[in-house]
């Protein structure tokens, strides 16, 4: 098992590693050095640079006080720079997607090493393990059989090492319910935000940067470039806000805020017009209404007429009739047929090459030279791109590769079924929310069967709603599980809640 260091005594005890002599005099080499490295930086031309290094400081001081800020901001700003090709705006997404998550984990870790941490940080186990396990093969992989290993390393970071980063630091800070409602207002914003945007690319697309038109006409996609990305991350706020809305403390206004972020989730879910994000919304929020079957019946009565009203009015004849071609049209019906040749390519690949695979990043370069006819079905006339993560991941990185990708899923699946009547039957943090995190997690992998999810934002959601599992989980499989409760007293924002 890896552990945490842990710590006796407070600041500048006994326990404590550096006295604050010796902490204040560290300060001043880093002083000197970074005052020398401003006014070279300054003189050459390169100020944003130079304060970049002046905000290091501050930076460092309300990481270390707010760490689980830096989730709040992720999800604010990276939806709307992630996909952008203003280099203004890249630099942002520099910043807050590749540098903060880093930093703040960085930060928390030697927090608790040095000691001015006051809550020692839990344990990590096989998860953790699993997860460094996936990233040394994979560098392995890009090392041994990338043909340009540095755009491979920059994928590996962007895709799978910063959503780590996202899964450990709620992992370690394990956030209790003020810091789930705190987290309320961004996640308002995120769903508020890429519904406006969805809904502007069909009536008024001009509006809106060509960065973010790259479905126009055919799917909804937020700022997010594809229907998968921004199907699951709808999903994930709107069931996410619908939890804490009915565990308000005014509970008439909370059931006014729980219908509406269902309702405005499940239409913009049906505005994808991806059958992979229809499948899995409907697993989705039915399971999440069986969670909260209570309160299902008010839905459904809410929702009915405004159902028949919309298709008496014809409001939404046009959207009706595009969803009706997703499904019974010829074109369809070629979309879906023409993946067959792929998907048998990607199993072909693997039976290759079981144990290591072709190489991350690599399926693109070989899976044409293994498609074949599928019977008198389809013949692969052009080269279609993968559209299946599970069978990706399995030709490029072998049985290795993936056990290692999906052992921390179901690992923590397990253990949820095992300690989950340990937590309260009731409240924000509560079994029915576990439960609710794990309809977005099925989202997610009903999902990532029908497409690969390759924008980062996607995978961080992902690692993000495990990290939430897994501080949930881990909390409640300890003894004393619920002294963990107790925190330093901070500002309640009293999101869904009316005195």
């Amino acid at each position: 098992m890896i552990d945490s260091v842990r710590h006796e005594g407070g600041v500048g005890g006994t326990g404590t590693l550096l006295r604050p002599s010796r902490r204040e005099a560290i300060w001043i080499p880093f002083g000197l050095l970074a005052s020398a490295a401003t006014a070279f930086l300054v003189a050459s031309g390169f100020w944003y640079a130079a304060l970049a290094i002046l905000l290091i400081v501050p930076s460092f001081i309300v990481l270390h006080r707010y760490p689980l800020a830096v989730i709040t901001v992720w999800l604010v700003l990276t939806p709307l720079v992630v996909e952008t090709s203003n280099d203004h705006l890249r630099k942002v997404f520099w910043f807050v997607h590749r540098g903060l998550p880093v930093v703040t984990l960085v930060v928390v870790v030697v927090g608790s090493v040095i000691g001015t941490r006051s809550r020692t940080l839990p344990k990590l186990g096989w998860p953790e393990l699993f997860m460094a396990g996936y990233i040394v093969a994979t560098v392995l992989s890009i090392y041994y059989t990338s043909e340009d290993p540095a755009a491979a390393a920059i994928l590996l970071f962007d895709r799978v090492i910063v959503p780590m980063c996202l899964y450990l630091i709620v992992r370690l800070l394990e956030p209790d319910e003020r810091d789930l409602r705190w987290l309320v207002p961004a996640v308002i914003f995120v769903l508020v935000t890429q519904s406006l945007i969805g809904l502007l690319s069909w009536t008024v697309p001009g509006v809106l940067p060509t960065d973010w038109l790259g479905k126009l006409g055919e799917r909804t996609i937020g700022s997010l470039r594809t229907p998968d990305v921004f199907g699951t991350t709808v999903l994930f706020c709107g069931l996410f806000l619908f939890s804490a809305a009915l565990n308000a403390r005014n509970h008439a206004i909370g059931r006014v805020w729980a219908v509406l972020a269902l309702v405005l989730t499940m239409f913009m879910v049906f505005m994808t017009f991806s059958r992979g994000n229809w499948l899995a919304g409907s697993l989705a929020i039915i399971g999440t209404l069986f969670i909260y079957r209570e309160f299902a019946k008010a839905l459904i009565v809410v929702l009915a007429p405004v159902v028949v009203l919309s298709l008496a009015t014809g409001a939404l004849a046009g959207q009706v009739q595009l969803a009706q071609e997703r499904f019974l049209s010829e074109q369809s019906e070629e979309s879906a047929l023409s993946r067959l040749p792929v998907v048998f390519a990607a199993v072909r690949m693997f039976e290759a090459k079981p144990l290591l695979g072709w190489g991350y990043e690599s399926f693109d370069r070989f899976d044409r030279e293994f498609q074949r006819q599928v019977g008198d079905l389809v013949y692969p006339d052009k080269d279609h791109a993968s559209h299946n993560s599970y069978l990706t991941i399995l030709a490029e990185q072998g049985i290795i590769g993936f056990l290692l990708f999906i052992a921390p899923t179901v690992y923590w699946l397990f253990r949820s079924a095992s300690y989950r009547l340990r937590l309260p039957a009731d409240g924000l943090i509560s079994r029915r929310l576990l439960a609710v995190l794990w309809m977005i997690i099925l989202a997610h992998v009903v999902v990532n069967n029908f497409s690969r999810m390759l924008v980062p934002f996607g995978l961080g959601m992902f690692w993000l709603t495990l990290g939430l599992i897994a501080s949930l989980v881990h909390r409640y499989s300890r003894e004393d599980g619920a002294s963990v409760l107790s925190r330093d007293a901070r500002p309640d924002l009293g999101a869904f809640e009316a005195e």
